[in-house]
């Protein structure tokens, strides 16, 4: 058996390995027992996701990877339990469905689309605890771990939680194909877009608008009913979050023909916070088959990197790993060439993913969290940019996203300024790109993917 083989089968791998390695970013559960019994009951529920909707996944990603494809990826910072619903299940849908529609109508590429729900009930914080009018109290961590209201009760760590974010998670699964088939049969429903009478959006994309338009008049002469569903690839679906909750994960994870699948998820990513070469995060990725994300924030040690791929990765595989960049526009020009070079260098099969939601966020007033719509576009723009400039292709996009009429985000066709804020500002995480804001980045993509790729 030669070194690669071993490497793969990574015989030191198990599923509780990880325990033997530093654990970041992991609440501290009151009651341990407890927490250990609602593990086993997670380890005996049914899987979400199989292993051949998980390597259906890892051959589209292939077809990214070669540029025969782009990845859209986006969806809320971090899901609700309170905000749970089929309508809210169907809106997010809708606004990835319109993106995927823009950009594959209008660049002539087809969209492989993942969503960030079904699962991203929790999220890594920068301080162990919060304090307001000098009371101290636990950082809320995720609907998966404890509530966002401040008191002591709701922000005490409970693994009923990590029940309900499962059964949330099915049920968000259940619903997504339904949807599509029920609700979104024609591609002119995802076209009837209110925005585009807006002056703005005319005036600055007016060729992309005439692009789509002229597809879909060619398509509808084939067919009075532009059916997704005569369309295999573009009906498909996926799920994604962050691999952060370890407990949780290892309990969903699966073993089928001597292989170890992630079934809590389609794909899933390494946070920027928990990206250490001997952390348990990375131990636990390097042994599960699913297409996994890797968060490249600034001032990343990329001898660490290297490592990091060579250890997930260790055969090279196409359509395995996606590197998910969140430099920021004050940083990525220094930053994403640097990356590129290592990865170059080694000859690393990787798939490039624009977030420029992270690596932009600043706080207004000392109170809202927000991001500038024009960093946003322009790191975007920046990204395209270095990847066109070099043999490299810009795959992907990742966003932080809502199909609600919040004012989280400033700037955009509305102009949304920092003292508008407070109007709709509804995050409990990071802020998000509106519906709007949205369908305007779609546009945005499109043309970049016309002209820089």
């Amino acid at each position: 058996m030669g070194t690669m083989e071993k490497r793969k089968l990574n015989l030191s791998w198990n599923l509780n390995s990880w325990k033997n390695y530093k654990l970041l970013q992991q609440p501290i559960w009151p009651d341990k027992s407890i927490y250990e019994s609602t593990i086993n009951i997670l380890h005996n529920y049914p899987s979400l996701i199989f292993p051949d909707q998980i390597n259906k996944l890892k051959n589209r990603l292939v077809q990214v990877q070669d540029g025969k494809a782009f990845l859209l990826q986006g969806g809320e910072c971090a899901e609700s339990f309170n905000e749970f619903s089929e309508q809210s299940i169907k809106d997010k849908l809708k606004i990835l469905f319109q993106m995927a529609t823009i950009i594959s109508y209008g660049a002539s590429i087809d969209t492989v689309k993942i969503g960030r729900f079904a699962g991203q009930y929790a999220k890594p914080r920068t301080s162990l605890t919060e304090t307001r009018n000098g009371i101290t109290l636990p950082t809320f961590r995720g609907d998966a771990v404890n509530k966002v209201d401040f008191n002591l009760k709701a922000r005490t760590p409970n693994p009923d939680r990590l029940l309900e974010a499962y059964h949330k998670s099915t049920a968000t699964l259940n619903l997504i194909q339904p949807i599509i088939k029920n609700k979104f049969k024609n591609l002119k429903h995802f076209w009837n877009i209110e925005m585009l009478n807006h002056s703005k959006i005319y005036n600055r994309f007016d060729k992309t608008i005439k692009d789509v338009n002229k597809s879909l008049k060619f398509l509808n002469t084939i067919s009075n009913d532009i059916n997704l569903f005569s369309e295999k690839k573009f009906n498909e679906f996926y799920i994604s979050h962050e691999c952060l909750l370890l407990g949780y994960e290892s309990a969903l994870t699966r073993s089928y023909n001597s292989k170890f699948y992630n079934s809590s998820a389609h794909m899933v990513w390494l946070g920027d916070r928990t990206r250490q070469l001997n952390s348990a995060h990375v131990e636990y990725l390097s042994g599960i088959e699913n297409p996994i994300g890797i968060k490249c924030g600034p001032n990343i040690d990329l001898s660490d990197l290297e490592l990091i791929i060579k250890k997930i990765n260790p055969l090279n595989e196409k359509g395995k790993i996606v590197l998910i960049c969140r430099f920021g526009k004050k940083n990525i020009e220094k930053e994403l060439p640097l990356i590129i070079k290592m990865i170059s260098k080694n000859n690393f099969n990787v798939i490039w993913s624009c977030d420029p939601m992270h690596g932009n966020t600043y706080k207004y007033d000392n109170k809202y969290k927000t991001r500038n719509f024009n960093a946003i576009t322009k790191e975007l723009e920046i990204f395209f940019d270095i990847h066109y400039n070099s043999i490299t292709k810009a795959n992907g996009v990742h966003f932080e996203l809502t199909p609600n009429d919040v004012t989280e985000c400033v700037g955009g066709i509305r102009n949304i300024k920092e003292s508008d804020l407070h109007l709709k500002y509804e995050t409990s995480c990071d802020p998000r790109l509106n519906h709007e804001q949205s369908i305007e980045l779609a546009f945005l993509i499109t043309d970049l993917i016309k002209t820089k790729r």
